[in-house]
């Protein structure tokens, strides 16, 4: 029998009127293939119908839902039942009914309570006869804590009868007497449960909570696929698992779960919370668009392999994922094979994160609260620099005291006397905790929540204030956001509107690493406590070298501003209209508007300023301003069939249709001359700045597309899915515009055969193979059309003239990602073990990078589909339960993942071939990342070094022949190492026990190697009048026979680029320990309390390394610590 609801009906009118608006609404999306249209008319109720070769099944769901009638009827009694061709208008329902069961055996009852009993016999109007006998129940329903539940559905079992608790929870109803009466209750989020009626009494129902309901289920962001006959390679981040993991954002809580999801270890930026990290999922796929840039720094890479983010059905940017609150999550789903990601056409290559935010449930209001107290602590362990007297020392080694010249010697030494006696009277500066504090902020989360089966709300609070490691450095966020959700039969309306504000300060202690740099024998302040403004202004005739140092604090303390914030408003609509229980219709709208805003302020006495000439005094004091505004809209339809048939056959169809446009511009300006150091403020600048003018830029692009996913399941065993997309986008070459891409994938639940079925041993084995391509647009929106560039001004008899910037290509088109995808989903005794194994092969051809063009041109290169890079990899994760006595309430969790990914560059156009022959042909400390065929895009060419001569101290070189010299040779770069892990991945337990919880989670890294800047650059590229790693002092070169590692200390030629420095990583850190105490006592259902939880968190809390280097060079690393409290009303 089939489920029925009755819910409170609108008045009269609302209801014509309502019911225009959906007509019109159907009309628009033309997906109906039946009309039906009702009109109530005093006693006599008048029907519209047309439908040809229908069942009657379906003839009663179209006249239930668009009358008031309910009708009672036995499945088998209309099975057979079909073949319908039926044309009325504003005809009576009755002679509809004596039409489809004329030449039947059935009949039917017009009740007076709006309800039609089909049955075998005589019909019979009982309008004008008496009732039959009828029986009541009563009762109320609960949840597990007490509350009560309204709006929960009951209907009779083998009946079509329902009906819904109150807003008290409770139910009272009549009903035709039966032999055996059994109710059935359901209700989202809890499991049905079945209640046989004994007599009249009342009675209590308590419902408990479907924890596995996202276990089930595959999100995608746009079909609902059940989990079961899923090809695609996903892992899926419940809220329980976020709570676990961390209390920071959500992309290292991601990380902390899923190691395909890889976040860059940047040294550079360290903990920088106004700072975005570089994120790969299974490795690199796109090269940089600016690789030249990338020489310039390669501790530090920004690519172009970022994932997409979607929100509810909409893209986000990888800032607005940085500021959500993880309290409004409901689900974090990772696509990663092109079986999952191919909905998503051209921009899912390199995988795809969905979060689904949370949804009111129904019930009473209810009030949640998580806030938090949170303190980063910065983390120096990193750094081992000479304190005063082993500056001293290293200087005297290094000769900075000799001289030729007598007269000066004598002053050298008398310098060296000075600051031996300071430091031995106990001058010893750290400098690095000058710009570091231990930041405490502060997050807080409030919601409202309630409603009932037809209506629920609820509102959303939350205010995020970071307090990073140095010293004025800030990030705080708003969120707000307000989601309504109105059911109408079967017409579900839902809004969610949000409000993001940001506002993030830089800090005014600048880089950190130039407090590194200062010697600890001076002192910020002189005797009288006045801040020191030049440390030394000293010429070395041992170097040739002039030493001039600013007090990095003198900047500091000066007025000065650097901050920027942003306000984005979004708006997502949607519709879903069930027109039968295995066909609904989906439509949704996203708007996002979203303003930004720069500031940075100078002050006129910054030390930037000190050397302008007298003619530019009146420049001193500099204020840059930059503002800019986005607006983006998307919408998408999607129809969704699901059908079960023949028992063993499970159909389901998705067709869908999106259409984007994005459009965002951004203005700068550099004023100057604010002489008055108090006033930060854009108005009081005298001018723009020298030779310069306005700069600004914008980008509109448009992209639309089709999709089509089928899967089919044969009595749950065999299932096999496949999707196809057709997407266009104005991104790219006129001429190519539009490209198809598409997945297939089968699988085997092997768990489900006959022979498996009475196994205690291997409870769930699912096989899966999938393959398919996938897309790449991450790119600039003109990069396939010529643009051009005035010349600033100048003019020529009146005529202002433009220069080349990039030539267009009306053949450029999308990257394309083909994927192969096999893997293992196995559970061992009742899930006390699960493994998930993935192996996946990834090529991305048309890689768009620079052909080089002529020089007769007139112009360098251009944007071309030239390039091809694999990704070969594995992914394993496994967890077992060690104890799980649920009546005890006590589990233990032990668990860890482990993945590999093998990069390699195919195919490179001719210009990054350019590029790389001028590479090899340069020097500098720095290693080069140069993109070279059957190399992977992260190795690292340096020139071959066998080490230190002991004789003389000096480097040997190996060049490409095998030959060794004393002489480096940019020409003689190879291949010395690849910055990427060999296999990296996280280990977790946790341990619960009677409301007790406690997390740990530890991250790996094996067998890759890096770069170690700091032996170049603190080490041996340093000069002794500047700070240094405590190495340059103890494991220098310094009389012939030594085995150091290090060429002599008093060497000061450039140390370039060798393999010396190239060095294995093995890297161990405890990422995340949480404790958290859940209080079940009784007092608390007396105050109203649903739940209370304590947690404390510890994050980042050691890193144990075979590297030893200095980092967070710009901003230091920090430990963080937090304390939580939620509590439910």
């Amino acid at each position: 029998m089939k489920k029925k609801r009755i819910v409170h009906l609108l008045p009269k009118r609302r209801l014509l009127k309502t019911w225009l608006i959906m007509r019109f609404i159907v009309l628009f999306m033309c997906v109906s293939a039946m009309q039906l249209t009702a009109a109530v008319y005093s006693q006599e109720v008048k029907v519209t119908l047309s439908v040809k070769d229908a069942s009657f099944e379906s003839v009663i769901r179209l006249l239930e839902a668009n009358t008031e009638y309910t009708f009672l009827y036995e499945d088998r009694h209309i099975a057979e039942i079909g073949g319908l061709n039926l044309n009325f208008r504003d005809t009576d329902i009755k002679v509809v009914l004596d039409k489809c069961l004329q030449g039947t055996n059935l009949s039917y009852r017009l009740m007076n309570n709006h309800t039609i009993v089909i049955q075998r016999g005589v019909a019979v109007d009982t309008t004008k006869q008496k009732a039959p006998q009828k029986m009541s129940v009563s009762g109320v329903v609960k949840d597990v804590k007490g509350e009560v539940l309204p709006g929960v559905t009951i209907r009779i079992k083998n009946t079509q009868l329902g009906f819904v608790t109150d807003i008290d929870g409770k139910f009272k109803f009549d009903f035709p007497k039966q032999d055996t009466v059994i109710l059935i209750f359901s209700f989202v989020g809890y499991k049905t449960q079945e209640f046989q009626v004994q007599n009249d009494k009342p009675i209590t129902i308590v419902l408990k909570e479907d924890v596995t309901e996202m276990d089930e289920v595959v999100v995608t962001g746009i079909f609902t696929k059940a989990k079961e006959s899923y090809t695609g390679a996903v892992t899926t981040i419940t809220a329980k698992d976020l709570q676990r993991v961390g209390n920071r954002n959500l992309v290292s809580s991601i990380r902390n779960i899923d190691p395909s999801f890889n976040i860059a270890d940047n040294i550079d930026i360290g903990s920088d919370p106004n700072k975005l990290p570089d994120i790969t999922v299974r490795g690199s796929s796109s090269l940089d668009v600016g690789v030249r840039d990338l020489q310039e720094d390669s501790r530090s890479t920004q690519s172009t392999n970022q994932p997409l983010f979607i929100m509810d059905g909409f893209e986000i940017t990888l800032e607005r994922m940085m500021d959500l609150d993880e309290n409004q999550v409901e689900s974090i789903t990772l696509l990663k094979d092109a079986s999952a990601t191919a909905m998503y056409g051209t921009r899912g290559a390199n995988g795809v994160v969905v979060i689904v935010t949370k949804k009111p449930e129904a019930g009473r209001i209810r009030v949640t609260y998580k806030g938090s107290l949170n303190i980063e602590a910065p983390d120096l362990t990193s750094y081992d620099l000479l304190n005063a007297r082993e500056k001293l020392q290293y200087e005297w080694a290094a000769g900075l005291y000799e001289n030729t010249n007598a007269n000066q010697t004598q002053e050298l030494w008398d310098l060296y006397n000075q600051r031996k006696m300071d430091a031995e009277r106990g001058v010893n500066t750290y400098w690095l905790k000058y710009p570091v504090r231990t930041g405490v902020g502060h997050k807080h989360s409030l919601r409202f929540e309630g409603g009932d089966e037809v209506y629920r709300y609820s509102v959303g609070l939350s205010y995020n204030d970071i307090a990073g490691a140095m010293k004025g450095s800030n990030r705080r966020t708003f969120n707000g956001n307000v989601f309504l959700s109105y059911k109408y039969k079967n017409l579900t309306f839902q809004n969610d509107l949000q409000v993001s504000s940001n506002r993030s300060y830089n800090s005014p202690y600048g880089t950190f690493n130039d407090f590194a740099k200062i010697n600890s024998y001076w002192t910020p302040y002189d005797e009288e406590g006045n801040l020191i403004k030049v440390l030394e202004n000293y010429y070395y005739n041992s170097l040739n070298r002039r030493n001039f140092v600013y007090n990095p604090l003198y900047n500091a303390k000066l007025p000065s501003k650097d901050e920027s914030r942003y306000t984005q408003i979004q708006n997502n609509f949607a519709i879903e209209w069930h027109i039968l229980p295995e066909l609904f219709v989906r439509g949704r709208l996203g708007i996002t508007s979203k303003t930004d805003r720069a500031d940075v302020y100078k002050s006129a006495k910054h030390t930037d300023f000190d050397n302008y000439s007298e003619d530019d005094y009146g420049r001193k004091g500099t204020y840059s301003y930059g503002t800019g505004e986005a607006f983006n809209y998307e919408a998408d339809f999607t129809l969704n069939y699901s059908k079960n048939f023949m028992e063993k056959h499970q159909l389901y169809v998705g067709l869908g249709y999106n259409f984007a446009q994005e459009k965002n511009e951004f203005f700068t300006i550099l004023a100057e001359g604010i002489s008055n150091v108090n006033m930060d403020f854009l108005g009081m600048a005298s001018m723009y700045e020298k030779d310069g003018h306005p700069q600004s830029s914008e980008g509109f692009s448009r992209r639309m597309g089709g999709i089509a996913n089928v899967n089919y399941t044969y009595d749950r065993r065999y299932f096999i899915d496949a999707s196809c997309k057709i997407e266009g986008s104005s991104k790219f070459g006129s001429d190519n515009r539009y490209a198809p891409f598409w997945s297939i994938g089968i699988g085997w639940n092997l768990h489900h055969e006959a022979f498996m079925m009475d196994n205690n041993l291997l409870n769930v084995a699912r096989l899966k193979l999938s393959y398919g391509t996938s897309g790449s647009q991450a790119f600039n929106s003109y990069q396939a059309m010529t643009t051009f560039k005035d010349y600033g001004g100048s003019s020529y008899q009146g005529w202002y003239g433009v220069y080349l910037m990039a030539m267009g290509n009306s053949d450029l088109g999308w990257q394309k990602t083909k994927q192969l995808n096999v893997g293992a989903e196995l559970e061992f005794f009742n899930g006390r073990i699960r493994v998930n194994a993935d192996y996946y092969n990834k090529v991305t051809d048309d890689l768009l990078s620079d052909i080089t063009l002529p020089s007769s041109s007139g112009f360098g290169s251009y944007k071309a589909n030239v390039g091809q890079v694999a990704n070969t990899g594995v992914e394993l994760g496994v967890n077992v339960y060690v104890l799980r006595d649920t009546k005890r309430d006590l589990s233990w969790l032990i668990g860890g993942t482990l993945a590999h990914n093998k990069n390699e560059i195919k195919k490179i156009s001719n210009s990054l071939e350019f590029l790389n022959e001028q590479m090899s042909s340069e020097d500098g400390g720095n290693p080069s990342f140069m993109y070279e065929e059957g190399q992977s895009m992260n190795t690292i060419f340096a020139v071959k070094s066998k080490g230190i001569d002991p004789s003389n101290g000096k480097e040997i070189y190996i060049k490409k022949d095998g030959t060794e010299t004393y002489t480096w040779d940019a020409k003689d770069k190879v291949p010395c190492g690849i910055n990427e892990p060999k296999i990296w991945g996280n280990l977790n337990t946790m341990f619960r026990y009677k409301g007790i919880t406690l997390n740990a989670i530890f991250g790996y890294r094996y067998g890759g190697q890096m770069y170690n800047y700091t032996l170049v650059s603190k080490v041996e590229n340093i000069k002794p009048y500047d700070n240094a790693d405590k190495r340059v002092l103890y494991d220098r070169w310094k009389n012939p026979g030594d085995n150091a590692f290090f060429k002599g200390v008093r060497d000061f030629t450039a140390t370039n680029a060798t393999s010396r420095f190239v060095m294995d990583e093995n890297t161990l850190e405890c990422r995340s320990i949480s404790l958290g105490y859940d209080w079940e006592a009784k007092w608390l259902d007396q105050v109203g309390i649903s739940y209370l939880t304590i947690t404390g968190y510890m994050e980042d809390v050691f890193r144990i390394s075979s590297i030893k280097q200095e980092r967070g060079l710009s901003y230091p690393f920090s430990r963080k610590f937090s304390v939580s409290l939620s509590v439910r009303f």
